[in-house]
């Protein structure tokens, strides 16, 4: 394999990682930082960014010490068993049909946005039928176009949330930032832990590299992990700091693109239409995840494991489940932190157990194994309380 070829491919694969993590939650982190506090938020980016990143690497290196091709589900059953298969599978439906959600929701949101500035309002049910459609219609491009429709929206993505940083860096006094507000100190949390997940890419990562007919041994991926972990972190802090410089700390609401438009119509279009493309193409890469695991993992007919990642959202929305805030939370801090939980117990176990020799290996020490077990059971039992408390 030539330079350049590993090079493209390493590019790809954490462009596949770092678009899907870049999805609807970035919109959502200026009205969370405003709500927190400049030092908690902070606080909560790196530590949950050593999480994440951590999560995505024991994930791939389990993939890689397994044979044959699974998800999560089928490697829970493998090292962890029957009742782990059964648990994963409940918050495999729950967490990725709830981001699926959160997608409609936003990329509705975005939609009606775009249609009050054209002149032709539509209500938000239209727009959500509206993104449904073709979000579903596109999970049928496959990884490769997925993955070509990643690296796009992420570079432009990059060149916008730049472009917002040096607009709006030089009106920040960070000294008004620095407080923090006690009542809202955990709200971070799940939105972040939200915000910065990827595992469902990493098995798509892992196919990727399979069909450039590497063996196990060959698909280093741990870069890509790497990188496509953290380069998300570093763009939501320029965003919310752009966006804070832009709109002013009092002036910063749930749903920032209308503000942005009445601030700059051209900066506030070009980011809703980014924010449409961007929210897409995560919502292609995450439902087909999700088809693979039913199919591979849980042994569904094709049919029926198409049908769960189309309609299963859809279902959701008209159930009444439409508060973003809400959702992203308890998918974060309670689901997704079972998922890390149970992701660290799946590594151990495939460490001692794996059938195949993987080309890295992640080492955890027992403490370091054990503080983040508290940190991800603390997490999720708050939000759990929290979110049926209401």
């Amino acid at each position: 394999m030539s330079l350049f070829t590993k090079i493209k491919n390493q590019f790809s694969a954490s462009m596949i990682l770092a678009g899907t993590i870049l999805g609807a939650a970035i919109f959502s982190l200026p009205y969370v930082f405003v709500q927190s506090g400049l030092p908690v938020f902070v606080f909560y980016l790196i530590f949950i960014t050593i999480i994440s990143t951590c999560t995505h690497l024991v994930y791939g290196e389990s993939l890689l010490r397994t044979k044959g091709e699974h998800r999560f589900v089928g490697l829970a059953e493998i090292y962890l068993g029957p009742w782990a298969k059964k648990l994963v599978t409940v918050t495999t439906f729950i967490s990725i049909g709830g981001t699926l959600l959160a997608y409609l929701i936003l990329g509705g949101q975005f939609i009606q946005n775009f249609s009050q500035t054209i002149n032709y309002p539509i209500d938000l049910t239209k727009a959500v039928l509206i993104f449904w459609f073709l979000g579903s219609l596109g999970v049928l491009l496959g990884i490769k176009l997925i993955g070509l429709g990643e690296s796009i929206a992420l570079i432009l993505i990059i060149i916008l949330v730049v472009f917002f940083f040096v607009l709006g860096i030089p009106n920040i006094n960070f000294a008004d930032l620095n407080y923090v507000n006690y009542s809202q100190m955990f709200l971070p949390y799940g939105v972040l832990l939200f915000a910065l997940s990827g595992g469902s890419a990493v098995p798509e990562i892992y196919n990727y590299f399979s069909r450039k007919k590497l063996t196990p041994q060959e698909i280093n991926f741990k870069k890509p992990l790497v990188w496509g972990s953290i380069i998300p972190a570093i763009i939501y802090l320029m965003f919310v700091l752009g966006v804070v410089g832009i709109l002013g700390l009092n002036n910063i609401s749930f749903d920032v693109i209308p503000q942005l438009i009445e601030k700059n119509y051209i900066l506030g279009m070009a980011t809703n239409l980014l924010g449409i493309f961007l929210i897409i193409t995560s919502y292609f890469i995450l439902a087909l995840s999700f088809k693979n695991t039913l199919k591979f993992d849980l042994h569904f007919k094709n049919g029926l494991a198409w049908f769960f990642p189309l309609f299963l959202p859809i279902s959701f929305y008209f159930l009444g489940v439409n508060n973003f805030i809400t959702i992203t939370g308890f998918l974060g801090a309670a689901i997704l932190g079972i998922e890390s939980l149970l992701n660290f117990l799946i590594h151990k176990k495939a460490q001692e157990k794996g059938d195949q020799t993987p080309p890295f290996s992640i080492k955890i020490s027992n403490p370091i194994r054990i503080l983040i077990v508290i940190f991800l059971v603390f997490g999720a039992v708050l939000e759990i309380v929290k979110t049926f408390s209401v």
